[in-house]
């Protein structure tokens, strides 16, 4: 009877050898981001000072919100090409193609002095998720049953934040010994899963019957609800972009904080989700609709850049350290993601199985697409208005899609209903 409990344990979260696969992937790739990207817009600073002594912090948000648009764009058109691999070639190929960019930006990164050449390496750094998340709905889709899919996407989103956690703290302590520390690491990291997933995953058959079906059909068979939930998530994504990239540039240049602060608090973000992500997945399996829990995860996500104005300030009027305000607001922007895992499930569920890769890499592609200008309009935001303002004015942008999800979309049972 022993014997059977792990098997039963992970039958239960969703777990195979393809979904193990997956995971192994998830966070190799994401702790090779981690360890890198938040440091990345200090980076460009010090880049851009070694060039000029004036404006380094403005120069370093410029550059910041160049990355930023060219990641998103870039990202466009990752999540397209992703779900065209993982539909004509497999998820096996698709997630080893993935790692590729990563690989190129980090070999980008170890030879680059100018700020121009620093943007162009993160730029291909951060694109692997793009290449790799139809091909992991593509395996959830496939080899999960409908009943554990939120559970398994759940699972997933904890691999995902395992490294967003430790990544951070482990990269705010290496950044002391060198940027360069980071890269080799994270190049290790990246080879080495791989390698794994390349063993785990078992070759599953691609969907040629489909392969000609015009992307333009792809966007017509969308239903209804997730046109409206595309387009609540593109307000929302508006506002978030206001303060994504920004928010450690703030934390250190603005604020004062250390980089090993800023670490700690970006880690800090993923372990509040981290605690959530399976007690609310197991809650969703048992509410009438995943909509209240989608709600709030909006509703989060459109707080934080407004909680990283009120909340230091607040701090300051209360005679505590800004470093308690912080720590809430980080706290809270962790806690955004309770609705994520019901929300992929939706999305995974809501596609005929014939199409579904090209379908989501089809959604968040045009989501990518339509919100990439944003990190420019926040950088003449700030340049203009100061961050404050430039934060209040996501918050408010990501209220209106919060809005619009609540009045506009319908959510059917939760899977397994």
């Amino acid at each position: 009877m022993t014997s059977d409990k792990p098997e039963s344990l992970a039958s239960w979260l969703g777990i195979n050898r393809a979904t193990l696969a997956v995971l192994v992937v998830i966070f190799g790739l994401g702790a090779a981001e981690e360890v890198w990207k938040p440091f990345m817009p200090l980076y460009i600073k010090d880049a851009v000072q070694r060039l000029q002594a004036q404006g380094a912090l403005l120069e370093a948000v410029k550059y910041t919100a160049i990355l930023a648009f060219c990641v998103n764009l870039l990202e466009g058109f990752g999540y397209i090409i992703g779900g065209t691999i993982a539909h004509r070639l497999g998820p096996r190929i698709a997630l080893a193609v993935s790692a590729l960019p990563m690989l190129v930006g980090f070999a980008i990164l170890l030879i680059a002095k100018q700020p121009w050449a620093i943007v162009c390496g993160g730029l291909l750094l951060t694109n692997w998720e793009p290449l790799s998340v139809p091909a992991t709905f593509e395996v959830v889709g496939s080899e999960v049953p409908q009943n554990r899919r939120t559970i398994a996407f759940a699972v997933q989103s904890i691999q995902k934040r395992v490294p967003k956690m430790v990544g951070p703290w482990t990269g705010g302590l290496l950044v002391g010994l060198g940027f360069f520390v980071n890269l080799w690491v994270a190049i290790g990291l990246v080879v080495v899963s791989v390698a794994m997933q390349a063993v785990l995953l078992p070759r599953m058959k691609p969907k040629e019957d489909a392969a000609g079906v015009p992307l333009r059909q792809v966007l017509r068979e969308m239903p209804p609800d997730l046109r409206a939930l595309l387009t609540a998530e593109i307000f929302l994504r508006w506002g978030d972009w206001f303060i994504r990239d920004f928010a450690v540039l703030y934390v250190v240049s603005v604020l004062g904080q250390s980089g090993k602060e800023a670490g700690f608090l970006v880690g800090l973000t993923s372990f509040a989700a981290l605690v959530t992500y399976i007690p609310i997945a197991k809650m969703i399996d048992s509410a009438p609709s995943p909509k209240p829990f989608i709600g709030l995860t909006f509703f989060l996500f459109a707080l934080f850049p407004l909680n990283m104005v009120l909340l230091p300030m607040l701090s300051a009027r209360l005679g505590v350290p800004v470093m308690a305000g912080l720590v809430v607001a980080f706290v809270l922007n962790g806690l955004r993601e309770l609705g994520e895992p019901a929300r992929k499930a939706l999305i995974a569920s809501s596609f005929p199985k014939e199409i579904r890769a090209r379908a989501v890499g089809l959604y968040w592609g045009l989501r990518s697409f339509s919100f990439c200008v944003a990190p420019l309009v926040a950088w003449l935001l700030w340049r203009h208005f100061g961050p404050e303002n430039m934060f209040l004015i996501g918050g408010v942008v990501g209220m209106l899609g919060t809005a619009w999800f609540w009045v506009r979309v319908r959510c059917a049972p939760a899977a397994g209903k």
